[in-house]
C-alpha cells in the first residue's frame, strides 16, 4: 500500500486526497477515514514517514459519490419499468380475481334462492296450518 517515493496528488490527477475526497462527497473527512476503514473506498497511503499522505482513485471516490446519489441513473430507470411491469401485472390478476370472486357471490346468490324461497313457503305453510288448526 506504500510507495517509496513521495507523490503530490497534482502528480497524480487520477488520484484525490482524502481532503479532496471529502469535499467531492460532501462528507467529512472522518467519513471518508471510515469508508477507508470498512473498504467502501480504497486508498494508498505514500511517501515517507512524517510526510506520507493517502491518496484514492478519483473513479473509486466518483462512483461512491453515484452509491450516495442513489445509484446510476439507467439502471434505476430500467429498475423503475420492471416494477411498474411487476405491478400492472398484479392489478391485472387482481382484477381477475375480484371478477371470478364476484361471479362466484352471485353463483351463491342464486343457489341459495330456492332454499329460502323454501323456508318462506314452508313459514307460511306452517302459520297457515296453525291457523287452520
Amino acid at each position: 500500500m506504500a510507495k517509496s517515493a513521495a507523490m503530490d496528488a497534482t502528480d497524480t490527477p487520477t488520484m484525490v486526497t482524502v481532503a479532496q475526497a471529502a469535499e467531492i462527497l460532501g462528507v467529512s473527512e472522518r467519513t471518508v477515514w471510515r469508508y477507508l476503514k470498512a473498504g467502501r473506498l480504497t486508498g494508498e497511503t505514500v511517501g515517507e514517514p512524517g510526510t506520507q499522505r493517502t491518496l484514492i482513485p478519483r473513479d473509486a471516490v466518483r462512483a461512491r459519490a453515484r452509491e450516495r446519489a442513489g445509484g446510476d441513473p439507467a439502471g434505476a430507470g430500467a429498475e423503475h419499468e420492471r416494477l411498474e411491469r411487476m405491478l400492472a401485472a398484479a392489478q391485472a390478476e387482481r382484477d381477475a380475481l375480484r371478477a371470478r370472486v364476484a361471479a362466484l357471490q352471485g353463483a351463491l346468490a342464486r343457489a341459495g334462492r330456492p332454499a329460502r324461497l323454501e323456508r318462506l313457503v314452508g313459514g307460511a305453510l306452517a302459520a297457515v296450518s296453525r291457523g287452520r288448526g
